[in-house]
């Protein structure tokens, strides 16, 4: 009975260590991703995973930031300008909402873009007057 009850208490311990957003393909003690649920921001370069998509975020040795999403196969499917890159000088997120719809916000130029997949083809929204409903969350960020 002392064993069971041993190894049971490792596996709760073991189990309740783990965090939703934890790093995947740690290589010589770098961090190469996150896995990410829905209803989070991105505000930094990094390599983030949800359910059937990944976001790569990109700074360069200039401070330019660049960003791309891609499909479960590493396809891309939208990928930032980078003419039109943006910086941690400027106000800017990535936003996931509770539907999987990846927010794209930039202050400095003024975007608010939507990207998400509908069924099998992924569609971006630029238009402000095509956009769906801004997530309170998103709007809260706007606003400070």
């Amino acid at each position: 009975m002392g064993k069971i009850t041993i190894i049971l208490a490792l596996f709760l311990i073991i189990g309740c260590n783990k965090s939703s957003n934890y790093t995947r393909n740690n290589k010589e003690g770098k961090n190469t991703g996150e896995f990410v649920k829905t209803n989070t921001f991105i505000n930094s370069p990094g390599i983030y995973y949800f359910r059937d998509i990944s976001i790569a975020v990109k700074e360069f040795k200039d401070n330019t930031i660049v960003y791309g999403v891609f499909d479960y196969y590493n396809n891309l499917l939208y990928q930032r300008n980078i003419n039109a890159s943006i910086s941690n000088y400027m106000k800017w997120t990535i936003y996931v909402d509770n539907q999987g719809k990846i927010w794209l916000y930039n202050a400095d130029y003024q975007e608010t873009n939507v990207f998400f997949i509908d069924g099998k083809k992924s569609i971006f929204i630029k238009d402000k007057k095509m956009l769906p409903p801004i997530p309170v969350e998103l709007s809260k960020f706007i606003k400070e």
